[in-house]
């Protein structure tokens, strides 16, 4: 969800590699009024690196409690964007991994690399008697390979739709329920000189989750899980091919804006944020975003935004498929020389975690000991009542399929996203790497 060799991704983890100080699994030796004591370090590295990340600001206060419970457990944190940080992990697990004790990582296909390649610690024997009873049904599925458990879930996402109806009312727009709606709003929001979709499309994952969106459509979320398992060829469906059609055909129209391949992610939130851009297909994490800059912008009203399902495509699909699920999560390396220390920290973090999801607004808690969703903002209740309504739900593609076919597929998406784009050549390229995948 990459071009994993620019520049800038290779200076972050030189930057990374100077200031890590902690070796993994080291014990250091402090004192306390009854004399010498041992204190366990943890290396816990994770993907919020951005200052206004909620979540990043819910994981510093859980290790802050967690260490007040636990005064003989230290965790040292370490952290990359999300681009650097795809790169590093593999790289970091090429080895032994000696500076990761604990990571953040995406269950599924992606997690499973380093499971095969013995990698990884199942959880099984480490954990507290009775705390899988403690997650909602299925919630486990993606992190349970050959009846092991390799992490354990925090929240589930969804992707959504979100419309500035202060834009789409300037413009004359309705808010799109059909693929045929989306095109109207396009040439609509155009014509009074904004964007009509932000993308994202320089980070790769952004561009993949829109084709993914509109293939989702097409050809049928029960199809493409076929497909990322395996058990259907890439391309046998004639809606991939459409799909990537269609989103030459909106780039074509211009709703990316000019130069989409020159806007990140960060750039797309911001266009969105400040009324620049009318649309933004995303998750919903971008909720926390959304009320981060609702709390602290002027001029900046969370009335103004909604969220709708991705527009349906007349005559196909169902509309309760949907792109999201149960999928984030932490892993323990094997390697770590404080096995239960490790799998102890991950039990608490990932309840704690699943648990303030409604106080971070971005998704479902995998837990039942969820706190109830009074007071939350009116924005979080509509994602919340689209995940509720969806019934079979899709990963993303680059945590459904093996690396190497997810990278493909992630930079060919981009292609897509330019005034040359060539179908056929887009197709030929997907389906020779996820089908020998």
């Amino acid at each position: 969800m990459k071009d994993l060799f620019k520049k800038s991704a290779v200076l972050c983890l030189a930057a990374c590699l100077v200031i890590m100080t902690a070796a993994c699994g080291g014990t250091e030796t402090g004192s306390d009024e009854s004399g010498e004591t041992s204190v366990v370090t943890l290396n816990v590295w994770h993907q919020w690196a951005s200052a206004t990340d909620v979540l990043k600001k819910q994981y510093n206060e859980i290790v802050s409690e967690y260490e007040e419970e636990n005064p003989g457990i230290r965790i040292n944190t370490m952290t990359l964007d999300t681009e650097a940080y795809k790169a590093k992990i593999p790289s970091e697990f090429a080895g032994d991994a000696s500076d990761i004790d604990i990571f953040f990582f995406w269950a599924n296909k992606a997690a499973e690399r380093f499971i095969k390649s013995g990698k990884l610690l199942p959880l099984d024997d480490y954990l507290p008697e009775g705390l899988t009873d403690k997650l909602t049904d299925g919630s486990l599925n993606n992190f349970t390979y050959d009846g092991k458990i390799y992490a354990l879930p925090m929240y589930s996402w969804c992707l959504v739709l979100f419309c500035n109806k202060t834009v789409f009312e300037e413009a004359g727009a309705k808010l799109p329920e059909t693929y045929t709606e989306l095109l109207e709003a396009v040439q609509k929001i155009k014509a009074i000189g904004k964007i009509p979709i932000a993308s994202g499309a320089r980070d790769s994952w952004n561009a993949a989750l829109i084709y993914q969106a509109l293939a989702m459509r097409e050809v049928g979320a029960e199809n493409v899980n076929a497909m990322l398992k395996g058990n259907a060829a890439f391309g046998s469906d004639p809606g991939y091919y459409d799909a990537a059609a269609k989103v030459k055909e909106l780039y074509e129209a211009g709703a990316f804006g000019d130069a989409p391949l020159d806007e990140s992610n960060d750039d797309g939130n911001n266009e969105f944020i400040t009324g620049r851009a009318a649309m933004r297909l995303t998750g919903s994490w971008y909720l926390n975003t959304l009320y981060y800059n609702g709390q602290t912008e002027s001029g900046f009203s969370l009335d103004t935004i909604t969220a709708i399902p991705v527009p349906m495509i007349e005559g196909k699909g169902d509309s309760s498929d949907y792109c999201g699920g149960f999928v984030d999560g932490f892993f323990v390396n094997k390697n770590t020389v404080h096995k239960q220390e490790a799998v102890d920290f991950v039990a608490y973090l990932s309840e704690k975690m699943g648990n303030n999801t409604y106080e971070g607004k971005n998704g479902f808690s995998a837990w039942k000991t969820a706190p109830s969703q009074t007071g939350t903002f009116p924005l979080a209740f509509k994602v919340w009542a689209l995940m509720k309504n969806g019934k079979t739900g899709v990963l993303a593609w680059d945590t459904a399929l093996p690396s190497a076919a997810a990278q493909v597929h992630n930079e060919e998406t981009q292609s897509l996203f330019t005034a040359d784009a060539n179908l056929d050549d887009f197709i030929a390229k997907q389906k020779a790497a996820i089908d020998s995948s």
